[in-house]
């Protein structure tokens, strides 16, 4: 079994998976997102043993539009997916990769992360701590379902 580690990329470093998982039979071909060249953003990727980049994330300064307490400070996590091989996924990749994010978000004493996260993946984000604080939305970019999703940090 590959060993996998958690290492900073570049925004650049993320437009593979972008295109080939997240905008894969969607009307968007955009990989660019704003936010992605500030310096405040973080990209993350999960590496193998032969440095190829199998999982991504995406870290903004940004609060959440479901938390109302006055100088909040919230993490936006944005296009986390992982390689769609069968040797990568369901091996703990995504776990390791979304355990990185938060300890980044605690580092930064942000008091919560949060995501617009596809329907079909809610019960990952849920077994973490997430929970579901939007109805069901189209996402404009993929024409997917989406809902909004939030971890409290304190």
């Amino acid at each position: 079994m590959a060993e996998y580690r958690v290492v900073p990329i570049d925004a650049a470093d993320t437009h593979d998976l972008r295109l080939r998982v997240l905008r894969a039979g969607t009307p968007s071909s955009d990989v660019e997102w704003v936010g992605d060249n500030l310096d405040t953003t973080v990209h993350l990727g999960v590496v193998d043993d032969s440095n190829a980049i199998v999982a991504i994330s995406t870290w903004l300064i940004m609060p959440s539009p479901d938390v109302t307490e006055p100088g909040a400070a919230g993490l936006q996590l944005r296009g986390m997916t992982t390689d769609p091989s069968p040797a990568i996924r369901g091996v703990g990749v995504g776990a390791l990769l979304l355990q990185a994010g938060i300890e980044i978000a605690r580092q930064r004493d942000a008091d919560h992360v949060w995501a617009n996260a596809r329907t079909a993946v809610l019960g990952f984000y849920t077994r973490v701590g997430f929970e579901i604080v939007s109805g069901e939305f189209m996402s404009k970019a993929t024409d997917l379902p989406h809902r909004r999703i939030l971890l409290h940090l304190r």
